[in-house]
């Protein structure tokens, strides 16, 4: 965007842009058929790790296709990691390096939310654990998830917020939290005690 200001008689070009990316990733609920019974009520990572494949390949996602990779990421987790439930960003990344074959994917500690918008910046989306009664989120179940994951896609500045895919809701596909909100809800597994875990995020390119 071009403002153009007239003082004294000069004209001065200002060139503005404003600071907004918004990457596009399939999105599934954790949920995908609208079962909220288990194993499904504890499946955001799993979710959220197949977001995140099918934006690496490029390839549509059904709800039906959501459900069997869940339930496929959820047997691999018992053979490997002996539970399914609340898996912390070390466990994910692992989940996508040696079952899906991640190449283009790391770990890194976030400082503040500029962070998080350099990489959305470079094309990158962020696999994010979340204290999630912090994100105050009006569609989950009261008082929501003590833990909880979700793909951050995108940032707009000028609405001062994040875009996620939340897999946590059947309204989660680009749903927006403001900024501040989910920076500090931010914070890994931390065996149980999830308020003080790491900030800690998964960068994940194609």
């Amino acid at each position: 965007m071009t403002i153009i200001l007239n003082i004294a008689g000069f004209f001065i070009f200002i060139s503005v842009s404003l600071a907004a990316t918004t990457l596009q990733v399939p999105f599934t609920s954790q949920s995908p058929l609208g079962n909220w019974a288990q194993p499904w009520q504890d499946f955001c990572e799993e979710a959220s790790i197949v977001m995140a494949t099918h934006f690496v390949r490029g390839t549509p996602l059904t709800p039906k296709l959501a459900q069997a990779e869940m339930q496929i990421i959820k047997q691999y987790e018992m053979i490997v990691l002996k539970k399914y439930k609340d898996t912390s960003a070390d466990e994910t990344a692992a989940i996508l390096t040696n079952l899906f074959k991640f190449k283009n994917l790391r770990m890194r500690l976030i400082l503040t939310s500029r962070d998080i918008k350099e990489e959305l910046s470079r094309g990158n989306i962020m696999i994010a654990p979340v204290a999630g009664r912090l994100l105050k989120n009006p569609y989950f179940t009261s008082p929501g998830p003590l833990y909880h994951m979700l793909v951050i896609t995108g940032y707009n500045d000028e609405r001062g917020v994040f875009i996620t895919n939340d897999p946590g809701t059947r309204h989660g596909k680009s749903l927006r939290y403001q900024q501040n909100v989910l920076f500090n809800a931010i914070h890994d597994w931390n065996n149980g005690d999830v308020l003080n875990g790491e900030k800690k995020i998964i960068v994940v390119g194609k």
